[in-house]
């Protein structure tokens, strides 16, 4: 799913939602298997999105994204490092379901996340059938809400707005506020690259200054231990690929 309305970018400076899309989306495509097209890409949206920030700390984390991967030198080595942060051994799981000890409500998180893009006529796809619980599925699913509600604000349908709006706290709240501030300290920690350092950097400063705006104090996820023969060996290509069946007002 692209989660951009086209008029995305143009938010200059202004608080809002479409501006916090594609900072989510930043993150979103950040953090999708690394190719030369997805680090181009990559590139214009953190240019368009430290342009509509106005929270200096995350602007500041996004202008030295775009800095760094305007020359061009991050590329070299990134799938490796992909590879070894996210895949194989799973230094760092990249699924929400890994931070939760309990199989039973690991089922019912995926399921529930699985609940929120149906209610929005969305689906966790890509090249290779992502689950839904992958980091770049929450991130482009919560930059589809925004851009939503961005464009139900310009069309004046404040009824549609406020649903989307009140279905994005309930996924800060419930999903995404629980497990990504560990995944992203953890990124942090783990990664020789300066590209996922900054998109740590980034994504901390985004998310915490979002909860503490909106007052979600989230109940956090730790990162369960995990088995030798777990398999999260799936690969995001950072999207939801969604087909916006009407206007279903259902949000769980």
């Amino acid at each position: 799913m692209t989660a951009l309305p086209s008029r995305a970018g143009a938010a200059g400076g202004r608080r809002g939602p479409e501006a916090l899309a594609l900072q989510c989306r930043v993150l979103s495509v950040g953090f999708s298997p690394p190719d030369a097209d997805v680090v181009e890409e990559l590139r214009l949206l953190a240019s368009h999105a430290r342009a509509a920030a106005d929270e200096e700390g995350v602007a500041a984390a996004l202008a030295e994204l775009e800095l760094a991967l305007a020359d061009g030198l991050l590329l070299p080595g990134l799938a490796e490092e992909y590879e070894r942060l996210f895949g194989g051994a799973v230094l760092v799981p990249p699924y929400e379901g890994s931070y939760e000890a309990d199989p039973v409500r690991q089922g019912r998180q995926l399921a529930d996340v699985e609940g929120f893009y149906r209610a929005f006529g969305a689906r966790s796809g890509g090249p290779a059938a992502e689950r839904g619980d992958h980091v770049g599925c929450e991130l482009e699913f919560l930059a589809f809400l925004l851009a939503r509600r961005a464009q139900a604000e310009a069309d004046g349908d404040l009824e549609h707005a406020a649903v989307c709006r009140q279905a994005e706290d309930a996924f800060l709240g419930d999903h995404v506020g629980r497990w990504l501030p560990e995944f992203l300290r953890a990124v942090a920690r783990a990664t020789a690259s300066p590209l996922y350092g900054l998109l740590a950097t980034a994504g901390e400063r985004l998310l915490a200054g979002e909860l503490t705006r909106r007052a979600i104090l989230p109940a956090p996820l730790a990162r369960r231990r995990r088995s030798a023969v777990e398999g999260d060996d799936l690969t995001c290509g950072g999207g939801i690929e969604a087909a916006i069946a009407g206007r279903d007002e259902r949000v769980r």
